[in-house]
Order: C-alpha cells, then structure tokens, then sequence
C-alpha cells in the first residue's frame, strides 16, 4: 500500500517553467499520449511535511518550507548540504514505486536559499543492481535529465528527465544534488517533484499477480468438472514461489483452473495486457503434454465465444515451463456477460500446477475523444522559430524568408538542405495530438529547390513505437503526392485520415520524405502552413423517420457493414434505419478460410455479434464466387479438371461451406451460396471461371447441396448475380435456374444485385425482371442485394464530381431512389428484402469503381445526414426532395387574329429549387364540336421547353401560341401537358381551357 506521498497528485505547475522543459513535461500536462501516461507520483510537501524524503551523503534532514513557494505549491522542501560533501541532498526510496523494465519522466524544480552563489543541480539515482551494476560492486549511480542544470536564488530552475528501470534492479534511491559545489554548506530548496510513468515493463504494468502464497485459491474456480488446491510443488517456481494451483481430478482436455477476469481490478475493455504463467506437471508424462492459456467469452451475441492465447512446450514434473501470451477485448457489440481465463491441456487426465501467474497491461484503452488533447497543430513561422520541427536524420532547418510568400501570405518558411536520404526531411511531434481511432485533417504547403524543372514525390508518414516495435504508416497515399519543381508553393491534403496505430506516449512523430522510383533524391525543399486538425465524429439525425420502420409491413431493409460500423455515429445510423446486415467481404472464403482449415471468424462474428445484439437479419455473402474473387487460391486445387483435382475442388467447396454455415448456425438466415454465375456471352449462360473449369456446372449443384445438407432448417439458399435487369442476362438466368430444379438443385431464392447508374436501368425494366422471375420461377423468393445508384451514367469512365457533387445531381438522384421504391412497394409481394451496398457516402465501393472517383450513391451523405436519395426512399410522393410541390396554371391572352397565347407557369414548393424544369409535351384532344386542327407553336419552334432551375417558391413561364383557325364556336378542348424535374419527377398538368370565341 503506497502511502499519501505516492498517491496520484497530479496538477499544473505555474509561473516556471523553462522553455526546454515543455517538450519534458507535455506528456504530464497535456494529459498524456495515444498510450496515457501515468502519474505514479507526486510530492509537493503541502501537508507540511518531508513525503518521505530523507537526508542523503551528509546533508541535512529535509525540511517541509514556506520560506520559498512556487506559485503553485504552499511549501518546498530545504535541505543543507554536507561542508565535506557538496553532492548531498534531499532523497527519496523508489524501490516499490518503479517497476523494473519501465520507462519514466521525473521532474523538479530547485531553487537556491537567498544569498547562496549560483551553482548547478541534477536529479541521480542510486540504483542497486547486481547484474547491471557489477563494475561498481552491484551499485550505480545514473543522472536523470542534464549532469548540470544552473540554479540560481532569484527563481525555480527545472530538473529531470526521463529514466528507465533496470529489468533486475533491486534498489532504486532518487536524491537530488548540488554538482561540483563548494565545500561549505549550501542551502537549497526542491519542489514540484513528479514521477510519470510513460512505457510499462516488458510484461506490461502489473494489475493482478497470483502466487497463493496465503494459503487459498485467490479467487480462482474450476473450470469444468475439476479440483483446485493450493500446495508447494517442488521445486519451487522460477521465482521462488513456493505455493501454486493444483489442478487434479481432470477428464476432459479443456477442464483446469479458471479466473473470472470481470472480477479482477485494473481489467477494462480496450486495453491491451500480457498474461505470464509458470506451469509444472505434477507426475510424470512421456508424452510430453502443454497447456493452453485461454478465455471464454460471454455476451449478448453469444454465450461462449472461445479464444486461445498462448500454448505453452512440452511440460514436465521436475521442471517449470513459462506460457505467455497477449489478451485484449472489447464492449462490442455488448459489454460482456462472463469473461473467463482458464488453463486446459492436451492431456485429458494429467493433473498440473500453474504458479506465479502476473496479468501486465501492456497497453491501455484508447483515450476517450473528450479527454483528448484536439487543439491540433499549426505552424507558419511567423515568429522565426522552428514551431517544434526537428531534423530526422541530420537534415538542416532553418527558418527563412521564402522566395515567395505562401498562398496564405506567410512570408517565412523552413528551409531543409543538407538532407542525407530520402527519409531525412522534417519532422515533427504528434505523440500529444493525434490519438489512435481518431480523424484528422492535415495539409502542408512545399515548394522545391533549386528551380530545375523536374517533379518530386513528396510523402507524408508517421513513425510510431508501440511495445518496442516501430512502423511507418503512410498518411498521403503511397508513395506520395508529386511536386514539380517550378518555383512555386504546391499544397498537401489528405483528409479525414483515421489514426490506426497505436503508440507509447512520447514515440509519435509525422515527417516528410521524398520517395523517387529508384535511387536517391536529396533535393532540399521549403515547408510552410503545417496544419494539423481533429475531425469531429459527425452526429446522426434522430428526428427523421427510419428506413426500416417505414418499409416493416413491406419487407425488411437492410445495410452491407464493414467494422467500421460497429462503433460511434455509423453504428447507431445502422441501427436507426436497418434490420438487416450483410458484410461487405469479411464472410467471404479468402476472409474466413484463408488456408484450408484455417479459420479467422474473429472479424465476421463482430459484425454477426452486432446485428445479434440488436434483433438485426443476417444475409451471408458469399460462400462461392463463380470468378474465384476473394477466393484462397488452394480452393481451385491445381486448376485441371483431372479427376484427381476435381475430387480435391469438391472436397474444398464442401468443407468451406460445412464449416461456415455451422459456424453462424441460425444467426443467418439467408446465404448467397453461389455468387455471379451468369454470363449470357457462353452458350450455356454460365461463367467459365475457377471453379468451373474443374467441375464444370456442377460446381454449382454441389455448393448448394452443401449447403443445404449443413446450414440450419429453414435457412434461404440464393443465388445471386449482377445487371438482372438486362433482359438477355434475365434470360440466362431462368434457364439455368429452371434446369437447377429440374435436377433437383436445393435453391430458395434469387438475388438481384441491383448496382445501377443514374441513366440506367429504366424503372421498366427492373419491373420486368421482377415480373419474370416471379412468372417464370414460381415458388423463388426475391431480394434486392446489393442496391446502390452512381451519380455517374453508365459507360462513363470519366468523369469525377470530387468533393463538390452539383445539388442538381443529388436532386435526380433523389427523384430516382424515389422512382425505385415506389416499384418496390408495388412489387411488395415478390419481394422479401431489400439491402443497400453500404449506408453513406464516405464508404461505398463504387469510389474504386469502375475507376477511383468520389462516388454519392447511397442515402446519407460524408456527414451521415440525410440526402434527397433518402427522403426518396422514405416518402412516397417524394416529399422533402428538392422540386416537390411543382404545380403548373395556364393564363391566354389574344394573339393575332385566330391565334391566342397560351402561357404555361411553374411555380416551385418550398423544399428547395426544381433544377431542369421541362415541358415535354403540349397536346390539345377535342372535346366537342365539329372537327378542327389548331396549330400549336412552341417558344423556340419545338419540345421539350426548358423552365431551367426554379428557385425555392419561385416561378418560371414558356408562352405557345395556338391558333385556331378552323374551330368553330362549339368547339372546346383538353390540354395536357407533361413535363420533367430533375428527370424522374414527372407528371401531367392537365386543364380544360377556356377562351374569346372570336372565330
């Protein structure tokens, strides 16, 4: 138990501090890095008293002060030196406050008594370490921080620096010193003294330790049909430890000791921590068994998820053998229920001692955003100063005047020269200001030197340490941004970049490099405007109506879902507006079953957790992709369709979909067994891919049939394919399902993908693919699949909005989404759900395809606010879709002789504008009276007539003159009139015209 001295105290030190000593302590006052410092200690001698401080090599007791304060502190501490040891001073025992293996700040600040010359101070640790220290007969001493840091009377210098604990010190003594003083005593004061931990041990910072040495089971219990006891083994552990577990009475392989992990202080969710454990036999076993560190998890998506962490070599009875093995976990998609350790062995009877267990946090938790520090960073160099920019590896910097201010008009700027490869360029600390799953903005500006003409590949990297080991992570796609060399300042933007790795407090920093395609390039260059901003999550609407409830007594709606979904303002848009999932590829083969028999369902049993957890549907995509995309390439076997390898490919199509549909059991509901089959270009409508090559089309029956004989009762079959609306594609489609069920082939149901453009499919024919399968298929379900609408036409490969999408476009998008689900609730009885390809705009496929563009296809925009895409989806008649609300009247005047001048006026609602208004049409059908043709003209000579963009609430008029010469006074008239917005919002006016009977 620590005492008060060593209790957590921190707090702002104010008035003081020394330029050079901010860079120390940043990590302590501005709430630690990516990793979170700790604050192990403090004293500052408030309480009146010493903290624990003693005299050390002659000096005087320390005494607790009020002579000298800080500003911040009410006392400091004053020690005399020693007259014949000027080196004496004030200490402190840290022996059972550091941890061996980890990495320290500690500061301070001295002052001199009034009076006492100028002298020099330093922080030493007295460090007893019979390895470390042999030379010096197992005693040390090192300097923390400078040897010599001035101290004065006439104000508080600062001490310190960092310090890391010996892995096999036994003493540690912190004192502090006057260095080199005279031999008459000096009197001086300390105060503020602050110990920080910023990297734990190698193990990790200890949060549970269990050596039984108290005789009981230390809260642990039986895992399975087991018996605990605590007993002395001999010999004793590694460390000795003379108590252990014993675990006896064992039948099955995985019974042994367990730990309720939910009950151990210091376990949170997010945290990374290494778990160690000694284990012995207790009898002899020549089969040499281990033993396996494992958890069992329980939550609202399941009552048993099991995970292995680590597996020890072969145990013995005379010897102790160490496991060790990393563990974290998560809240998602639920806090969970019962999160068990426990120890199983390959041998089902052997009995075994487990010792010395340690739980280290290696890592904890991801900060949490409001304990962030998002001030982020910007640097112009207006005061002439190097803003915290460093060489990386011997660079020169300095700031100058730029040939040229920068387009923000800053005249300075930092000059690199000198550079000695490609990586040596700038850099500067983010350790405080960019936090792991975070988003920022970043941009700097470059201007190359000399003037020659040639082009540079600039890039933006991290370097990040984590646990000892160091990475790289590009921030610019690689390899980087290219700058010509033209004498003029070029901007470097990447935006909402996602902090994904993780790093000790202190090791972050972002630099610039060059990167050529081959060779060197040392060319010196010029930066200036760094900025560097957090990017806010953005905030979902929750007054809007949800997609799914609106569509609850049609069919359900549904989202496909990376991890990206599953926390923060993307999870809660899922589960406001969907009721059913798909994963957009971690179900797939090469993500399940990447080696035969090899599993990862980690990642695809978070998402199946999420919609669990939360009454969401589950479709299953995919278990065989006709083109082998996403496919491991042992899945083919050799590729031949020998025998030999066609006995091979069966085996693998089977036991893939065994094994997946087992693994998510009911959870699913609907799998897409056989994915994009069709293909109208081959005479018999299948696609000569992979799997086909070796077996043919029965590759097919045989990824169906498995898929019926292992996946749950009841559990849809589909088949799903792409451009169903294609009416030769449609064609293929029933006859090679129609010859399915003639041979038996267990298939439920059709998926229409359903990826469409702007321009194309027509709504007619989606309809007619819907009506045909219905017609043609009876008794197969359908779905749409894979619904999304580019804002681009079909065919163009060209074209890129970027980030400034005209609002015309969204509008007729809007307008067609509407179109869309109008279709769907008429064909509600043949549909049986519907699923977009992602929810917004900021994760969509079609960014990459069929070319990397920006892409708007989806609902909800890059903010997850609601789109006119959305509002067609949700309301019928379109309502809150720019251009809703349009109505048309007529007004006539006379015109010459038998003509009149029929004037047609829109006027626009108050949703927003109505971009391209059209008349389409101008059609005149008689009523009554004899037989007459009036001759209608209209403004330009011919249709359509363009009322162009109509602001909100506005107006906008077409005049066309008819001339009735030939009608006679009985004759009257209907008048329609079609006309477009947007497109897809379309409708007729339709009046009975009055007019003068002046003919």
């Amino acid at each position: 138990m620590l005492s008060e001295a060593y209790v957590c105290k921190p707090r702002f030190v104010r008035n003081r501090i020394a330029p050079f000593f901010l860079g120390l302590l940043a990590i302590i006052l501005m709430g630690a890095g990516a990793l979170r410092a700790q604050v192990v200690a403090t004293y500052t001698f408030n309480d009146g008293t010493a903290d624990g401080w003693t005299a050390f090599n002659g000096s005087s007791t320390p005494t607790a002060s009020s002579a000298e304060t800080d500003g911040g502190s009410a006392f400091s501490l004053l020690t005399e030196t020693n007259p014949t040891n000027g080196q004496g001073g004030p200490s402190i025992n840290l022996t059972t406050v550091l941890q061996a293996g980890a990495q320290y700040t500690i500061t301070g600040f001295v002052r001199l008594a009034a009076g006492e010359p100028a002298q020099n101070a330093n922080f030493t640790m007295k460090v007893t370490d019979a390895t470390g220290c042999a030379s010096s007969a197992g005693t040390c001493f090192t300097t923390v921080g400078g040897f010599e840091e001035p101290v004065t009377d006439s104000a508080w210098a600062p001490i310190g620096g960092s310090f890391t604990a010996s892995t096999t010190e036994t003493g540690l003594t912190l004192y502090t010193q006057l260095v080199n003083g005279p031999t008459t005593p000096l009197s001086f004061y300390l105060a503020d003294v602050v110990i920080t931990e910023t990297a734990p041990p190698p193990g990790g910072t200890p949060v549970a330790t269990y050596t039984w040495k108290d005789g009981g089971l230390d809260g642990w219990t039986p895992f399975g049909n087991v018996t605990l006891q605590n007993a002395m083994p001999s010999p004793a552990d590694p460390l000795g430890d003379p108590n252990a577990l014993l675990t006896t009475g064992r039948t099955a392989s995985n019974a042994g000791p367990g730990l309720n992990l939910l009950g151990v202080s210091g376990v949170t969710a997010g945290a990374t921590y290494q778990i160690s454990a000694y284990v012995k036999l207790q009898n002899a076993d020549p089969s040499g068994p281990t033993v396996t560190m494992s958890t069992k998890t329980a939550d609202c998506a399941t009552s048993g998820a099991f995970a292995s962490l680590a597996t020890s070599g072969p145990l013995s009875n005379t010897a102790w053998t160490l496991v060790q093995g990393t563990f974290t976990f998560s809240d998602l998609p639920g806090a969970p229920s019962s999160l068990v350790l426990y120890f199983q062995s390959s041998s089902a009877t052997d009995s075994f001692y487990i010792s010395d267990v340690v739980i280290g946090q290696l890592a904890p938790a991801p900060l949490p955003v409001s304990q962030q520090n998002n001030s982020g960073i910007t640097t112009t160099f207006a005061d002439g100063a190097e803003d915290g920019w460093t060489s990386r590896a011997g660079s020169t910097l300095a700031v100058v005047a730029s040939p040229t201010p920068d387009p923000n008009n800053d005249v300075n700027a930092l000059e690199v020269t000198g550079r000695t490869a490609n990586f040596d360029g700038p850099e500067i600390s983010v350790s405080d200001k960019m936090y792991t799953g975070s988003v920022y903005n970043l941009s700097v500006y470059v201007m190359m030197q000399p003037v020659d003409s040639n082009s540079h590949v600039i890039n933006m990297s991290l370097q990040v340490t984590s646990q000892g080991t160091t990475s790289f992570p590009s921030v610019t796609s690689f390899p980087g941004i290219t700058v010509p060399d033209d004498g003029k300042w070029h901007q470097i933007v990447v935006n909402n970049y996602t902090m994904g790795s993780p790093y000790t407090p202190g090791q972050a920093s972002l630099y610039l490099q060059t990167v050529p395609a081959s060779g060197n390039d040392l060319t010196s260059f010029y930066i200036d405007d760094f900025q560097l901003s957090y990017v806010s999550p953005p905030t979902i609407q929750t007054d809007i109506p949800s997609i799914y409830k609106t569509f609850s007594q049609f069919f359900p709606v549904g989202a496909a879902v990376d991890t990206n979904d599953l926390s923060g303002p993307h999870a809660q848009l899922l589960m406001k507006h969907f009721d059913s999932i798909t994963s957009m590829n971690d179900f797939k083969w090469s993500s399940t079953e990447p080696n035969f028999q090899d599993y990862t369902f980690q990642v695809a049993d978070e998402e199946a957790g999420e919609a669990v957890c939360n009454d969401m549907r589950i479709r299953g995509q995919n278990l065989v992709w006709a083109t082998a995309a996403q496919t491991p390439s042992y899945a083919t076997g050799d590729g031949t369709n020998s025998a030999a390898n066609q006995a091979t490919v069966t085996t693998n199509i089977q036991e893939h979909i065994q094994a997946e549909v087992e693994h998510f059991g009911t959870k699913v509901y609907a799998w897409d067994v056989v994915n994009e089959p069709i293909d109208p270009t081959q005479s018999d409508c299948l696609f000569h891919g992979p799997f086909y090559n070796v077996l043919g089309a029965s590759y097919i029956d045989i990824a169906f049939r498995a898929a019926r004989q292992y996946a749950p009762p009841g559990t849809k079959l589909f088949l799903n394919d792409f451009s169903l609306s294609d009416p030769t594609k449609l064609a293929c489609l029933v006859q090679v399902v129609k010859g399915m069920r003639e041979r038996g082939v267990p298939i439920d149901a059709i998926g229409s993908e359903t990826h469409n453009d702007i321009n194309f499919p027509s709504i007619a024919m989606m309809k007619t693919s819907i009506d045909t399968i219905a017609r043609e298929l009876p008794g197969i379900e359908q779905q749409v699949t894979e619904l999304d609408e580019s804002v681009y036409n079909a065919g163009d490969d060209t074209s890129n909005f970027g980030s400034t999408i005209p609002p015309a476009v969204l509008d007729e998008q809007g307008w067609l989404y509407n179109q869309y689900f109008q279709l769907f609730r008429e064909e509600r009885h043949k549909l049986t759900g519907v699923t977009f390809w992602g929810m917004a705009d900021d994760d969509t496929w079609l960014d990459g395809f069929p070319v990397t563009r920006t892409d708007y296809p989806l609902p909800f925009n890059m903010e997850l606010q609601a789109k006119p895409a959305y509002w067609g989806v949700v309301t019928p008649d379109g309502n809150n879709i720019p251009g809703f609300g349009l109505k048309f009247a007529l007004t006539s005047t006379n015109g010459p002789r038998t003509a009149q001048m029929w004037t047609i006026t829109a006027t626009n609602g108050d949703v927003g504008p109505a971009y391209a208004t059209q008349i389409t049409g101008f059609t005149l059908r008689q009523i009554t009276g004899p037989q007459c043709h009036p001759v209608v003209t209209a403004p330009g000579g011919s249709l359509p007539v363009s009322l162009g963009d109509i602001p909100t609430s506005g107006t906008s008029s077409a005049q066309f003159s008819v001339d009735f010469a030939g009608c006679g006074p009985f004759a009257t008239f209907q008048l329609e009139v079609p006309w477009t917005q947007a497109t897809y919002h379309t409708g007729t006016f339709v009046v009975y015209p009055s007019f003068n009977r002046f003919f």
